[in-house]
């Protein structure tokens, strides 16, 4: 038993509590394996995580390092080695913790890149689950395909080939075609005739079989309100300037609470004011269909119940203005020389007494009776398809534009 070989390799403390070993001989294996120190544990609130990652980091770390330093242990002399390692321990704990801290720093890449000269070691990576390592491999992309369009409607009504279930009416009624037609300021026959066969065969069905003739007649019909409101803002510039698309009104029915379930409306229309075709301001309405069923007309009808109120009491406060409107030569022309109160429209409905509140002998108790104040005529299919049709229907907007006006200040 040899007491000065045992005292020789016995680990002394240091300052920084740090077990470290006396130099002794090594051989250069023995040289080359790396001295895992311990440091005070820190006192902090860490995670739980945190001290079982840190023995798996330097476990890899001491058995990737004998492979790394056999090249640089064979090249050297055991004692400048061995001098080199102790004087450098206490400085580089700090900065071989560092390394083993973040595994994206640049010394942590410059090790591994270094270790690939000599091996290729997967346990490294296997002992290190916990962490989140750059992987080697390009990352798997589905390339996904630009997504398609969804294809137009018109163009899907065209494609779609409807097989009719049921036998359809045809109208006896024959829609005139002028010499020299179509004209540009008047509908073309087709749209009528469209209108015509639609009114017998108001069915979904029908309306599948049909949708181009739909559509034609529709951009007719669009074309021809973009001229009328070009001449209406001449006579009128308080009327909204709108789009024809947005001054059509839909020929679709709302039959929710109609004892009619027919799914279109028989006539293609467009109504123009100074809030739109939804305001409830005066305005100028036009609608064509087959069997002398176009009108024009202007005004306002069966309004609701307060704009109704204050256009009562318009009449009361301004009799003699309203009675002198519907006088005019221009009135007597659209409405085959009526005038006053058999100039105006019959509406939905009307009093058969006065309302609440007005004297029953009321000199404007036939007009405060009404719920309709608008007037306008009607066009026969011969005039609608002919030369001159645009005219016409300027001119009977023309004759009730101070009609629409004075409605309008009552209304408000």
């Amino acid at each position: 038993m040899a007491p000065s070989s045992t005292s020789s390799s016995r680990p002394t403390r240091t300052s920084a509590g740090i077990d470290k070993p006396k130099p002794t001989a090594r051989t250069a294996k023995d040289s080359a394996r790396p001295t895992v120190k311990r440091t005070p544990a820190k006192k902090s609130t860490a995670t739980a995580a945190a001290p079982s990652q840190k023995p798996v980091k330097r476990r890899a770390a001491a058995s990737k390092g004998p492979r790394k330093r056999t090249k640089q242990a064979l090249s050297e002399s055991e004692g400048e080695e061995q001098d080199s390692e102790d004087n450098s321990s206490d400085d580089g704990d700090d900065q071989e913790e560092d390394n083993y801290k973040d595994e994206d720093g640049s010394d942590d890449e410059e090790e591994v890149d270094s270790a690939d000269d000599d091996f290729d070691d997967t346990s490294y990576v296997n002992t290190r689950k916990g962490a989140s390592t750059p992987s080697t491999k390009k990352p798997t992309t589905t390339k996904k395909s630009p997504a398609k369009k969804p294809a137009a409607k018109k163009n899907a009504s065209s494609n779609l080939k409807v097989v009719p279930t049921k036998t359809f009416l045809v109208s006896p009624l024959q829609i005139p075609h002028p010499k020299n037609g179509p004209f540009a300021d008047a509908i073309q026959p087709e749209t009528l005739e469209f209108i015509r066969d639609l009114k017998l065969n108001n069915d979904r069905e029908y309306m599948m079989l049909n949708q181009d003739r739909c559509d034609q007649a529709k951009g007719d019909f669009m074309d021809f309100i973009r001229m009328v409101k070009e001449g209406l803002l001449e006579a009128d510039p308080d009327v909204m300037d709108q789009e024809p698309k947005e001054s059509m009104m839909r020929i679709y029915r709302d039959i929710r609470f109609s004892n009619d379930k027919s799914p279109y409306k028989s006539q293609l229309a467009c109504h123009f004011s100074r809030g739109g075709k939804k305001s409830i301001a005066a305005g100028y309405y036009f609608g064509i269909s087959s069997g002398g069923e176009t009108f024009a007309g202007c005004g306002v009808w069966d309004p609701s119940g307060p704009v109704l109120s204050r256009i009562r009491q318009g009449l009361v406060n301004h009799s003699d203005r309203f009675k002198a409107i519907l006088e005019t030569d221009a009135i007597k022309k659209i409405t085959n020389g009526r005038t006053g109160v058999d100039a105006l429209r019959p509406g939905s409905s009307q009093l058969k007494t006065g309302p609440t509140g007005y004297d029953k002998d009321h000199e404007m108790i036939e007009y405060l009776k009404r719920k309709c104040f608008a007037v306008g005529r009607h066009f026969k299919d011969e005039e609608v398809v002919s030369e001159g049709f645009l005219e016409k229907v300027l001119e009977t907007f023309d004759a009730c534009v101070d009609l629409v006006h004075i409605l309008n200040e009552w209304i408000g």
